[in-house]
């Protein structure tokens, strides 16, 4: 409304000032005109002047010729007679012509005309008289007087009529001076207004720039602070216009769609922004046309899959919102996305170890059942064994059973003791944990026949927690007994080491099997990443990796390939664990997460 009261306000004072330029001018104009016929008016009252003032010198020429031609009898004074004569006729008419219509000046020509044919007459009469030979009388009629009362009459109405046109000449004067002071007058308040206008519209028209450079300042400073915001978002943005042709993307989404921004803006938001079902794999409607027909916030699905430039698919989690101007009409659409696939990744691994946590409390209760018929046939055996007379074939049998029983107890036990045994943290003996470890998996050893070899030096206990450690070690000697091949063979050392001031154990499990391919290397540690195809979950690297650094430890890889090794051993995981661990590092551990992640084995 301001901004309507303002231009109003210009428009207005430019129309006042427009009028009082055009009304000045014509006013202007007409004092022109009219300085211009008071200045012809005098003009011709000049001309009539002079016209008066030269009909009286011919006729005093006239008279004087024709003195001189009486007294003297010498033609040559009857020159100027001639020519007076011959011009007093058409300087009469010419005076007639300039008089006529005023009727003061026109009656006193024509008496001029009258009172000069007269004189005229007289003189021709005379010198008829001179010419006829007689002088005397022709002298006789001058002396009369009658020629010089005539004059006299010419002279006087010749006086009237200068005096008329020389009172004429000075009020036509005056009134031409008068407008040129009007015109100069209309011509300076014209310039005054003019120049007063031009100030006023300098004036405004300076503030209007200066207004205008400070709201384009502050414009440009609110753009590139919008801009900076939206570059540095942690989502992705994009936004477009009405034809749903991109007008701004972030350096987020250059690097989710993989399009830089001075190639993508200016494409539509469909090539530039595939989407497809991530299930299906089939695409799915750009928003672009929901919200310019509905006018509203859309939040998607999150089953989306963006197309990278590249051919890849990524997970995205997205809304589009319609961008509207000052009066509300539609201007555009703004989509806000963002990479999903770790989220999506981390409710699946929440999905799958609710279903180990449950499997693991299940395995823990099947245990427990278990343990219990387990020492019932342990005494039954027992007490067999001591039967008299009992063949040795049968004791033979009978312990050969005992010791198997004895492997399955054990195996329940173990069983129980990943469940149980991850709450409290404690000192732990690597090389007994390692050994029992070994021992769950011996008959898988005896099976592939693999032969496993023991290096285990004198090292400290550790403070950790007992059934983490455990299922970190299981995974990666699972790992290794899946890896070799029959016949193959499995190191296991443990050696103690000092590191920056720093006492650590170092656990080492070697493998002959055939290594790791280079292209999955840099991947082994992520979660459901797996080269083990129909068996493997993906699940155990990662965790173990989760469980030895909460330790406050690492894990390392080293691979080759068995041949460039020369059969011997072609991968090599390296567990370092300091010897004493702050506790503190086991603080706010959720202990169902922890049993849970202790269940999950490849």
């Amino acid at each position: 409304m301001q901004l309507f009261y303002k231009r109003f306000g210009v428009i207005t004072g430019f129309l006042l000032l427009l009028g009082l330029l055009v009304v000045n001018a014509l006013i202007t104009q007409r004092q022109l005109r009219g300085m211009i016929e008071h200045q012809a008016r005098v003009e011709f009252t000049e001309q009539v002047l002079l016209a008066v003032n030269q009909t009286q010198s011919l006729v005093e020429d006239a008279d004087t010729g024709e003195l001189g031609y009486l007294y003297t009898a010498n033609l040559q004074y009857l020159r100027p007679y001639t020519q007076a004569f011959e011009e007093l006729g058409p300087q009469l008419d010419l005076l007639k012509k300039m008089t006529a219509g005023h009727t003061p000046e026109a009656g006193e020509v024509e008496q001029l005309r009258v009172l000069v044919e007269s004189k005229l007459g007289d003189l021709a009469s005379n010198i008829l008289l001179y010419q006829s030979g007689y002088p005397a009388v022709a002298r006789q009629v001058i002396l009369s007087g009658h020629d010089h009362l005539l004059t006299m009459e010419i002279n006087n109405l010749i006086g009237e009529i200068l005096l008329q046109e020389t009172s004429l000449e000075s009020l036509r004067a005056e009134s031409a001076q008068r407008s040129v002071r009007r015109a100069y007058v209309s011509i300076d308040l014209a310039t005054l207004i003019a120049i007063l206008g031009l100030c006023f519209l300098a004036y405004y028209i300076f503030k209007t720039m200066a207004l205008r450079d400070l709201y384009a300042h502050q414009l440009q400073e609110r753009e590139e602070w919008f801009r900076t915001t939206l570059t540095s978002m942690g989502d992705a943005v994009i936004a477009t216009d009405r034809r749903g042709s991109i007008t701004f993307v972030n350096s987020m989404a250059e690097r989710l769609i993989g399009i830089p921004s001075n190639q993508a803006l200016g494409r539509a938001i469909g090539e530039a922004f595939p989407l497809f079902h991530e299930t299906t794999g089939k695409p799915i409607e750009n928003p672009f046309r929901k919200v310019m027909e509905q006018g509203f916030v859309i939040g998607m699905a999150s089953h989306a899959m963006l197309a990278h430039s590249d051919g890849s698919r990524i997970a995205i989690d997205q809304s589009a919102a319609p961008i509207r101007d000052a009066q509300g009409r539609l201007v555009g659409m703004v989509i806000v996305f963002r990479d999903a696939t770790q989220e999506r990744k981390s409710q699946e691994v929440l999905r799958k170890t609710e279903k180990l946590a449950a499997a693991a409390r299940l395995a823990a209760t099947v245990s427990h059942e278990i343990n219990n018929p387990l020492e019932a046939i342990g005494n039954l055996i027992y007490i067999a064994k001591t039967t008299e007379n009992l063949p040795e074939a049968a004791v033979a049998h009978l312990s050969m059973a005992e010791e198997e029983l004895i492997r399955v107890s054990h195996i329940t036990r173990q069983t129980l003791g990943f469940y149980r045994e991850s709450k409290m943290p404690g000192m732990v003996d690597l090389p007994t944990l390692v050994e029992s470890v070994l021992s769950i998996y011996s008959n898988k050893f005896r099976t592939k026949h693999i032969r496993v070899e023991r290096e285990f030096q004198p090292c400290p206990p550790i403070y950790a927690l007992s059934g983490e450690l455990n299922q970190a070690i299981a995974n990666l000697v699972s790992n290794a007994a899946d890896a070799v091949s029959n016949g193959g063979s499995i190191r296991v050392g443990i050696d103690c080491q000092r590191r920056d001031e720093e006492e650590v154990v170092r656990v080492v499990i070697q493998d002959n099997g055939p290594g790791i391919a280079t292209e999955h290397r840099d991947r082994i540690f992520e979660p459901f990443f797996t080269t083990k195809k129909d068996v493997g979950t993906g699940l155990g690297l990662w965790v173990t990796k989760e469980i030895i650094e909460r330790h406050g430890g690492s894990v390392e890889v080293h691979c080759a390939t068995a041949e460039a090794n020369q059969g011997e051993a072609a991968t090599t995981f390296t567990v370092t664990l300091p010897v004493r661990p702050e506790a503190e590092s086991f603080a706010g551990e959720d202990s169902a997460q922890n049993s849970a992640e202790q269940a999950v084995s490849e």
